[in-house]
C-alpha cells in the first residue's frame, strides 16, 4: 500500500477536509479526492464520511488509525535511516511544550543542534500536557515537555514543580502564608482550560475538591489578570507563577503541598527515528 495515501488520509482527518489537506500537501482537490477513492478501493470500505461540512473518519477508519499512524511513522524512520547510511543526516523532529518557560532553553538547543545537523528540520507545537502526550503516543509529534501522565512512553525528568494558588494581594490567606485545600471550595474559582484534563483538574478530582467555577479561560495571562482584578483565584504551576513579579497577585503554596513532575516524554526506544535519537542525545547535555 502507498504510504502517501495514508499521509493524505491522516492530513484530511487533522485538517477536517480534503481540500485543506490537498492544499497542505500540494495536491489539487480532484487529485486528493482520487487518492482517497483509490485507498478506499484498496481496503474495501469507506474511510471518510464526506459532506459540505468537511470529512470525518468512519468507524472502520477509526479502528485502522493506530496502525496507519505506525506505518507512516515507520516509513519516516526508514527514510531517515537510509539518509544516515548515505551519510546525509536528515529528517524532521517535531517538539511540543506545555510550558512557555522552557521555550528559551528549547530554542537555544534547536539553534545549536541545527548548526551541527543542518539537514534536520524542527517544528514546535503547544498544548496541554495530556494533549501533547497523546500526540506523542499517536506519532503526531516526536517528544514533548510536559507534566507527567500515565502512558506508553519513556520519561526524562527535569524538575519537581509546586502547584500554587494565585490570589489577589488582599486575600485573607496571604497573611497566613498558605491556603488549605478545602479553602479552595470557598472562593470564586477561575477554571483553566475547561473540559480538558490538566494538572488542575486532576488535582481537584484526586482530592475531591468542588470549586465554585465562575470564570474560565484558556490563557495563563488572562487568568493572571482576572485574579489581579479580584474576580477569583486559580491554581497555577510554579513554573508559570515565577514569570510574574508584580505584587498585585500572590502565589500561595497549598497545605498540604502538591508537587508536579515536569519532564520530557519521548517514544519508546524502538519507535524513535534516527533524527529524534540524535536530538535527544544532544539535548540531554543541556537539560535545564
Amino acid at each position: 500500500m502507498d504510504t502517501e495515501k495514508y499521509k493524505a488520509l491522516l492530513c484530511a482527518i487533522e485538517k477536517g477536509s480534503l481540500s485543506a489537506a490537498g492544499e497542505a500537501l500540494g495536491y489539487t482537490p480532484s487529485g486528493i479526492s482520487r487518492m482517497m477513492t483509490s485507498l478506499e478501493e484498496e481496503v474495501g470500505f469507506a474511510l471518510l464520511n464526506r459532506s459540505r461540512n468537511g470529512a470525518i473518519p468512519t468507524e472502520e477508519c477509526e479502528r485502522l488509525l493506530p496502525v496507519i499512524r505506525q506505518i507512516v511513522s515507520a516509513e519516516k524512520r526508514c527514510r531517515e535511516q537510509i539518509s544516515e547510511i548515505h551519510g546525509m543526516e536528515s529528517g524532521h523532529v517535531s517538539v511540543g511544550s506545555s510550558y512557555t518557560e522552557y521555550y528559551k532553553w528549547l530554542t537555544s538547543i534547536i539553534s545549536q543542534f541545527c548548526k551541527a545537523y543542518p539537514n534536520i528540520t524542527i517544528s514546535i507545537s503547544e498544548g496541554t500536557s495530556s494533549e501533547l502526550i497523546h500526540m506523542v503516543e499517536e506519532g503526531k509529534i516526536d517528544f514533548c515537555i510536559v507534566s507527567k501522565r500515565k502512558g506508553s512512553f519513556d520519561w526524562i525528568p527535569i524538575k519537581k514543580d509546586d502547584l500554587l494558588v494565585w490570589v489577589p494581594k488582599d486575600n485573607p490567606y496571604v497573611k497566613q502564608g498558605y491556603m488549605p485545600l478545602k479553602a479552595l471550595e470557598n472562593e470564586p474559582f477561575i477554571e483553566m482550560y475547561p473540559d480538558k484534563e490538566t494538572d488542575n483538574s486532576i488535582f481537584l478530582k484526586e482530592n475531591n475538591i468542588k470549586v465554585r467555577a465562575k470564570y474560565s479561560t484558556t490563557d495563563t495571562f488572562a487568568a493572571y489578570y482576572m485574579v489581579r482584578s479580584g474576580l477569583g483565584i486559580t491554581l497555577v504551576n510554579q513554573v508559570f507563577a515565577q514569570m510574574w513579579k508584580e505584587e498585585e497577585v500572590v502565589a500561595l503554596p497549598l497545605e498540604p503541598a502538591k508537587k508536579i513532575d515536569i519532564g520530557i516524554a519521548v517514544p519508546k526506544m524502538e519507535n524513535k527515528s534516527p533524527a529524534l535519537k540524535k536530538f535527544i542525545s544532544f539535548a540531554k547535555d543541556y537539560l535545564p
